[in-house]
């Protein structure tokens, strides 16, 4: 292969090329662009000259003012100047019709419609990003500096926080063909800046990716003569910018950025397979060069940074502001307190933030610094294999597996031997998978990553061991590296998590602001006061910015987040871990829960029952001892075959219903060990046989093995190290039978050498006898007993016996030499003579050829197999009825089929069909590895079913049970047949045992007639019946309550398709009310997800296997159940193996989400507290004292807002939900009411105090900036304000239905105590050190004790009103209904509810004994 072909394999396979004559036309096309933007040196570029700037500006108003003195008659002078200076020459090439794969993207996307700065990548998708190209002008730039220096660096900070803001401020729009800066927004609406890159690379460069340019930069500027370009080098440049660790490249032929993908895209499996032998270390640097190191990094800023970071965030800044203001009002005690609470919580959180960062980058580090072996070409075109680094692997390249396993650093397709992988890091299974090599079968298709993750080896995943055949290695291409591959999409998408669409923080947003509008409010009452009092104007800034401080607390937002804080560690004490903490505060409002059956609401291991065999046309009765099947049964062969079990350090290993199907035959399975290398230079398939032939005890053995190289059939075709060997002694009947002498039994029970096999010439096999006449029993053939070593008890087959293991994977007729009794070879030339012979000469072994893996979208999975010493090889498959039924001939279908197949599912077991079909004699083993997959399954012969007990999870029943009567739905999806599934939906309660089931028929479209939608009751047997025999139709079946118009559906993965595709106007209708969803695929399950979403669900899933994956990530709440301790397929990862962990983690959602709501809104009234008593103490010439805003901001209110998350959730689940919206009616009415009896409380305390005898009000002191603060009007707000924020904290520290009560959060409770006796201390106990601590006033002559009686009624009152209206009026049915009524709403809001109630008032629905057409596609 030439160097062309396999090094830019983009170029020279999935790319058109380019002619030289081409190529050169281009280039050429682009130096006369270039020169003609040289040509319009003074146009808008240069603009970026102030001074040109200037020129330019005064002769466009020039050009205008004659325009406007000929009467606004159209200047054509002025159009033509505009377009001298705004057009560019578009020599864009037309290729937009190639296809790019390594580039991902669609040659048909159309972005005509675009300006030239803008492009639109992956339009349509969640991956869409619209990118605008911004370049450096130099006379905005210098304004910007300008502005910055004036206003004192404000504009860098706003800068700092919106980047896109200065994009606007220091730069102009350009084409991106001139960018060094792109503003991208994504499909959420989010903004990044990026800075474009560029990288000089030499001629042999893919020239797709390389623009010329006279400057290193890439830059193309105007005002450079002719003759400078002459004279200077044109560099061959690469432009790119890397967003969210994705490059994306520029493109010259298409004059766009486009996302850089690996081979994973638009490759197909042929080239995979045959065009790649390794790079040449030229090929490698190129190749890295555009790809750049597979590495996934994540940055572990210094504490230096992350300190900057952090003083620059809006919330440190505005606490800076603060303090410098309170510095400014002489408030240094509590500044200094501040700002030492400030840097403590800085330092905290400098070290979590840092903590979880090297946490992270230790996770993803370790396959970072690995090596691996990889194949390069060297000069002379030879392949050599090179130990690398794995930084340094490319697409492209092929690496060599070890034996012994590794970890993988990228993603590879397997092209030769098999690997034994554990995915549990990508997944949260931690079952091992078997990983097959791509199938040259499958050439045709295009290599998709997800279709064939049963070839892919995933990054971050665990290759355990490897199988490999012959002298091949276990290789892989490269197909992603770095943040392309699975584990870098992952760590991705914890980086750079998608916004959650939930009201709450939306809300609270819109309440900041609506607190700035109280504090507009307060600050102009505030100066008009201080006008009024004829105040110092520095005063009156202050104070009135301090008006800021007080209404917006800077402590909110990291207020807001204590609940779900304290959530996420009490679910971690659990055994649930969660990734995405705001997914906490949804989960609290989850209203459907889908769950997976197998292994969420089931036992994981499945239980064979028994099995049902075809006899005379019709099924059995059931067999529960398996073993007691005759060996030689299709139905045994099959389960003792098909499967992908291996063993794995000394355990077997392999899904749980293969185990459990395998171990029910009794039968024992050999393959190569990794320890036996000697094996490995020789063909051996994996062996099953009967265990009764590996049970011959060690004095039986005692024949030596034969020495492999002795056999003239072990050539390069046809080689084979049986896994045991075979000696003949005498038997009773005097025939000579074989049998197997295990590894165990080799060595030193060995005492008879190979020579001696040869030499022995004493016994004769007779070709005659049939296995049946030899044994009528069902067990195998049973190994004779060897009553001496010597030669004359010795057959000399040996040479026979290797053939016929090599008979596994021959191609040839094996020459069977028979030993006469004179000592004379003879050749049993003749097939049958030799069938017969050898059906007499060797044990029954069967060696798995080819494995075709189980495929959820398939439903099935097959094994070519060739039984020892036959000359043909059998194909056994094994999935759901209903496939395997279309696949078998009709004849072979039991006649009884429908009604067992219904019999066993309605009560819930779990039902697989087998068939099998013999293969054509002429196929070779290289052939049949060769062979499409669908070449060879069909035409089957069913052989029988496969009866397994699945029984439930002792805790499903009840979990069901507690969620339907907390009024969320539960929803089944498997992939397990519709019967079974309903059954197990009636046993764990989300189907009532009475409920009547529905079938509606989905018929697609044929010939003039349209689709069908046509509904049945279900229970008639015949209908049963119909659904078990076939399901070509495609079924739904649906529950109807009785004596309810409510029902219930149970959809097939067939009919969920027809349905989308035929009646997409029923969806909503279906999912509404849907209870089970039966043989889904994975992408199918994500679908139901998004559609229940369309209809505003909060949906959680439940799953725990791979194929929950995408519904995991899907979903709202998504919970992994896996050992893994943080599972990245889910949000949530529970250890405990049931689904106890669903209300759980509802449980503490609603929690979480109350909570937040109760600290929310005590920080709100906390600052209208203050807000409220600073402008009392404004009017009456004084303000809080310095201890006074400490002993409130430090000891009540950070204390109360601190434990106040303390508080744990319920264990149980009510119907009612907590309110999601901050600016709800009910959230609102509580806030104001507060809010009022606050006022009310504190105007009603200072209206008192003015209408004592003995008080003198306070009086300014002319002349003097200082307010006297230690007044009768302060101390009163002091006492007053202070019992208001204790009454509050037990006003927001709501019980049930969804928190514990306030006493069993003994922190909070302690605290409220402790802080209520202290300040009834103050009030009742002036103590003269106390009163001079707070500055309190105190009359030491009269302790006005009515007075502070008086204060204590007023607080009194305030508290039980404030108890009374959260408590009784604000969660009141009765207001709920008034706002209803004032709010005119007599809809719900969500769409599901409007669903649910069409389908109630809809009498025709559902259509029972009539049919729903669809419309033709």
């Amino acid at each position: 292969m030439s160097n062309n072909h396999v090094g830019w394999m983009g170029a020279s396979l999935s790319l058109p090329s380019l002619s030289g004559e081409e190529v050169e036309i281009e280039r050429e096309r682009e130096r006369e662009k270039e020169s003609a933007k040289f040509v319009f040196c003074y146009g808008c570029e240069r603009v970026e000259n102030p001074f040109c700037c200037f020129i330019f500006s005064t002769f466009f108003i020039l050009s205008l003012q004659s325009a406007f003195r000929c009467s606004f008659t159209y200047d054509a002078s002025i159009c033509h100047f505009y377009e001298m200076t705004h057009q560019k020459i578009d020599l864009r090439s037309t290729l937009t019709s190639m296809s790019y794969d390594r580039l991902g993207e669609d040659g048909g996307t159309d972005n005509s419609q675009l300006l030239n700065h803008e492009q639109i990548l992956q339009p349509g998708t969640a991956e869409e990003l619209t990118l605008q190209g911004f370049c450096l002008s130099k006379g905005k730039a210098i304004l910007y500096y300008m502005i910055t220096v004036l206003l004192v660096g404000f504009p860098l900070l706003f800068s700092n926080w919106k980047p896109e803001w200065a994009i606007y401020w220091k730069r102009r729009r350009c084409p991106l063909s001139e960018a060094d800066t792109i503003l991208v927004t994504d499909a959420d609406g989010q903004l990044q800046v990026v800075k474009v890159d560029v990288e000089e690379v030499d001629d042999t460069f893919d020239s797709q990716y390389v623009i010329t340019s006279p400057h290193a930069n890439g830059s193309v500027q105007n005002g450079v003569s002719d003759s400078t370009r002459l004279t200077q080098p044109i560099h061959s440049l690469m432009r790119y910018f890397i967003y969210q660790h994705i490059k994306y490249v520029w493109v010259t032929p298409r004059q766009s950025f486009v996302q850089l993908y690996g081979y994973d895209g638009n490759t197909p499996i042929t080239s995979l397979l045959n065009d790649f032998r390794g790079y040449s270390i030229e090929e490698q640097m190129q190749r890295l060069q555009l790809y750049g190191q597979n590495a996934i990094r994540v940055e572990v800023k210094s504490y230096g940074n992350l300190l900057i970071t952090e003083i620059l965030n809006p919330f440190y800044v505005f606490q800076i502001a603060s303090i410098v203001l309170w510095s400014f009002d002489d408030y240094y005690l509590y500044a200094s307190c501040i700002f030492f609470v400030s840097c403590l919580s800085i330092g905290v959180s400098l070290y979590e933030t840092r903590k979880q960062s090297q946490a992270l980058h230790d996770m993803v580090e370790a396959s970072n610094t690995s090596e691996v072996i990889v194949l390069r070409i060297t000069a002379e075109k030879t392949t050599v294999e090179v130990q690398i680094s794995t930084l340094d692997l490319v697409p492209g390249d092929v690496v060599v597996i070890p034996s012994n396993g590794c970890t993988m650093a990228c993603d590879a397709v397997l092209i030769s031997g098999n690997a034994i992988v554990n995915e549990s890091m990508l997944t949260g299974e931690s079952v091992p998978i078997t990983k097959t090599p791509i199938l040259i079968s499958e050439e045709g298709e295009i290599y998709s990553a997800e279709r064939h993750k049963r070839h892919t080896l995933f990054c971050g995943t665990q290759v355990i061991q490897t199988r490999y055949y012959g002298t091949a290695q276990v290789l892989a291409v490269v197909v992603r590296t770095g943040f392309n591959t699975a584990k870098g999409e992952l760590i991705r998408s914890i980086l750079y998590p998608r916004p959650l669409d939930f009201k709450f923080y939306k809300d609270t947003m819109k309440f900041i602001i609506f607190m700035f509008v109280i504090a507009a409010i307060g600050m102009s009452y505030s100066i008009y006061i201080y006008i009024m009092h004829q105040e110092a104007v520095i005063k009156t800034i202050v104070r009135t910015l301090d008006i800021v401080t007080i209404v917006v607390p800077p402590a909110l937002p990291a207020a807001m987040t204590v609940g779900t804080y304290y959530a996420q560690s009490r679910l971690k004490k659990k055994g649930i871990f969660c990734i995405s903490p705001p997914r906490i505060n949804m989960s609290g409002k989850l209203k459907l829960v889908c769950f997976d059956k197998t292994g969420t609401l089931t036992e994981d291991g499945l239980e064979v029952w028994g099995a049902v065999e075809v006899a005379n046309g019709q099924l059995c009765s059931p067999r529960t001892e398996i073993s007691g099947i005759h060996y030689k049964s299709h139905l045994l062969s099959a389960m003792a075959t098909c499967h992908s079990l291996t063993y794995l350090h000394g355990h077997l290993t392999g899904d749980p219903l293969d185990i459990k199907m395998f171990e029910a035959t009794k039968w024992a399975l050999e393959e190569p060990s990794a320890e036996d290398t000697h094996r490995f230079d020789i063909l051996t398939p994996t062996i099953v046989r009967p265990s009764s032939l590996t049970s011959l005890p060690p004095s039986q053995s005692h024949v030596e093995e034969p020495n492999a190289s002795h056999s003239p059939m072990l050539d390069a075709q046809c080689v084979t190290d049986a896994p045991h060997h075979a000696c003949v002694s005498d038997t009773p009947s005097g025939h000579s039978q074989p049998h197997l002498i295990s590894h165990a039994q080799q060595g030193s029970h060995s005492e008879v050498s190979a020579d001696s096999l040869k030499d022995s010439t004493q016994n004769t096999v007779a070709p005659h006898a049939t296995p049946s006449e030899m044994y009528p029993s069902h067990s195998p053939p049973p190994h004779p007993k060897t009553t001496s070593p010597s030669p004359s008890n010795v057959s000399a087959v040996s040479d026979a016996d290797v053939s016929v293991r090599a008979g596994f994977v021959s191609t040839e007729v094996p020459v069977l030499h028979s030993v006469t009794g004179e000592g004379k070879d003879t050749v049993c030339g003749s097939t049958d003579f030799q069938e017969v012979h050898l059906n007499n000469q060797i044990p029954y072994e069967i060696g798995i050829v080819r494995q075709f893996p189980f495929s959820s979208n398939s439903q099935r999975m097959a094994v070519m197999v060739r039984v020892l010493g036959k000359q043909r090889m059998d194909l056994y498959v094994k999935g759901a009825p209903e496939v395997i039924q279309n696949l078998c001939v009709p004849e072979s279908l039991p006649k009884n089929l429908g009604s067992v197949l219904t019999q066993y599912t309605i009560q819930g077991f779990r039902v697989i069909a087998l068939a099998h079909r013999t293969l054509d004699t002429k196929l070779s083993w290289h052939a049949a590895q060769r062979i499409p997959r669908d070449q060879v399954e069909r035409d089957l012969t069913f052989v029988g079913l496969l009866v397994l007990q699945n029984m439930l999870k002792p805790e499903t029943a009840p979990v069901i049970r507690q969620l339907k009567d907390a009024n969320i739905r539960t929803v089944m999806v498997t992939g397990d047949n519709i019967l079974t599934a309903l059954s197990v939906a009636r046993d764990c309660g989300m189907i009532g045992v009475t409920d009547q089931v529905l079938l509606t028929k989905v018929t697609p479209p044929e010939a003039d007639l349209p689709p069908t939608l046509s509904f049945e009751p279900a229970d008639t047997p015949d209908i049963l019946l119909q659904y078990s025999d076939r399901t070509d139709n495609g079924c739904v079946a649906v529950t109807v309550e009785r004596g309810s118009p409510k029902h219930h559906y149970a959809v097939t993965g067939k009919a969920w398709g027809l349905l989308c595709q035929y009646f997409p106007d029923l969806i909503p209708r279906i999912v509404a009310r849907g209870t089970v969803f039966a043989r889904m695929s994975p992408d199918q399950k994500a679908q139901l997800v998004e559609e229940l979403q369309s209809i505003d669900y909060i949906v959680g899933m439940c799953g725990d296997g791979a194929n929950d994956c995408g519904a995991l990530k899907t979903a709202h709440v998504g919970i992994s159940l896996s050992e893994a301790e943080a599972s990245v397929a889910a949000p949530f990862t529970s250890r405990t193996n049931n689904i106890q962990c669903v209300p759980q983690v509802v449980c503490e959602g609603r929690c979480a989400l109350t909570t937040n709501f109760s600290v929310f809104k005590y920080m709100a009234l906390y600052s209208i507290i203050q807000f409220v008593s600073v402008l009392i103490l404004y009017t009456a010439y004084s303000n809080l004292t310095d201890p006074q805003f400490l002993y409130i901001d430090l000891f009540i209110v950070t204390v109360v807002a601190v434990f106040m998350g303390y508080t744990g959730a319920t264990k149980v689940l009510v119907p009612e939900k907590p309110l999601g919206s901050l600016l709800g009616a009910v959230n609102l009415f509580s806030v104001l009411s507060q809010i009022a009896l606050v006022m009310a409380a504190q105007v009603l305390a200072y209206l008192y105090l003015l209408q004592q005898p003995w008080f003198v009000p306070n009086q300014p002191t002319p002349g003097e900036e200082q307010d006297n603060t230690k007044s009768w009007e302060t101390t009163t707000i002091f006492y007053a304000s202070s019992f208001q924020y204790l009454t509050l904290a037990v006003t927001f520290s709501p019980g049930k239905p969804f928190r514990r009560p306030l006493y069993t959060n003994l922190w909070l409770t302690v605290s409220i105590v402790t802080l209520t006796v202290t300040t009834l201390l103050m009030l009742f106990c002036p103590w003269h050190w106390l009163m001079s601590i707070m500055q309190l006033r105190v009359d030491p002559e009269d302790p006005l004790i009515i007075y502070r009686v008086t204060l204590i009624l007023i607080v009194a009152t305030h508290f039980v009103l404030s108890l009374a209206t959260e408590n009784f009026l604000a969660r009141s049915q009765l207001l709920k209904k008034f706002f209803q009524f004032v709010t005119c709403k007599r809809h719900p809001k969500n769409k599901y509810k409007h669903v649910m109630r069409e389908i109630d008032e809809d009498p025709t629905w559902p259509p029972i004994g009539n049919n729903v057409y669809g419309t033709h596609e």
